[in-house]
């Protein structure tokens, strides 16, 4: 009877330690953003990996603080790998970010994290937009003034020099004139 008794609890103690993942439940192993982390720039997507393979029917949802729900696009399981994008950029606060999986042991799991977000405060972008076509059209303006003045100043300069040429010209009709008169004269 030891021996029946050491033996059943040697083969429950290799069953024990050499389970293999399958009969375990798939768990959350890295996340982007991570639970309970401050999000300070714009976040454009989300990641999720997980301990296993988990199946294609995967569910993501992010919700604010609110209960408001933040829609995600391009939700995508590759293996292990749950991703989507973040369309519209979020507003400071806290966020829920809840999944719905299925792992490869095919049991149904069902978590949340948390996070927040945290960004400093810039210029909007339309302020931005409309700074940059007023700076657009300040420079153009600029540009404009500036060639406006090169070409008074060339047509001073042209007309400096075109009565430059004019005087030289006279002067020297003038000087031939006399020239002949003079020789006529003798």
């Amino acid at each position: 009877m030891k021996k029946l008794t050491g033996a059943l609890a040697l083969v429950t103690l290799l069953f024990i330690f050499s389970a293999s993942p399958a009969f375990a439940h798939t768990h959350l192993d890295t996340s982007d953003p991570e639970d309970g982390s401050t999000v300070t720039e714009a976040l454009d997507s989300i990641t999720l990996n997980f301990e296993t393979v988990i199946e294609e029917s995967a569910v993501l949802e992010l919700q604010k603080e609110d209960g408001t729900e933040i829609t995600l696009d391009n939700i995508t399981v590759n293996d292990d790998e749950l991703s989507a994008d973040v369309t519209e950029p979020l507003e400071n606060g806290a966020y829920t970010l809840s999944w719905d999986i299925i792992g490869v042991d095919g049991h149904p799991m069902e978590d949340s994290l948390s996070f927040d977000v945290d960004i400093e405060e810039t210029v909007s972008e339309e302020t931005t937009e409309g700074q940059k076509d007023e700076d657009a059209a300040e420079d153009q303006a600029d540009e404009n003034e500036a060639a406006s003045e090169s070409d008074v100043q060339d047509t001073s300069e042209d007309s400096n020099s075109n009565t430059l040429l004019i005087t030289i010209l006279l002067v020297a009709i003038i000087a031939v004139v006399a020239i002949v008169l003079l020789k006529r004269k003798k």
